[in-house]
């Protein structure tokens, strides 16, 4: 199975496996996102949810807290 992330602004797509964090799939297809550490402990490559569901993987609390997750920052 496999999901369409859109970036906005931009409008662009491109294709996330399941199971595939966000930050390598967009890397493997030639998306440029910000990022420092690519391991979910230095906050980078945050962003906001805008529509649909993210499932956080491991990472640092102090990159991602609780409370901006359940603003919708992903």
């Amino acid at each position: 199975m496999s999901f369409k992330i859109t970036l906005q602004p931009a409008n662009r797509d491109f294709v996330v496996e399941a199971n595939e964090p966000i930050l390598p799939a967009a890397i493997r297809q030639g998306i440029g996102l910000p990022y420092g550490c690519r391991d979910g402990a230095c906050g980078s490559c945050k962003s906001r949810l805008v529509d649909g569901r993210v499932i956080h993987g491991p990472h640092q609390h102090k990159a991602l807290s609780v409370a901006e997750e359940e603003a919708g920052s992903s």
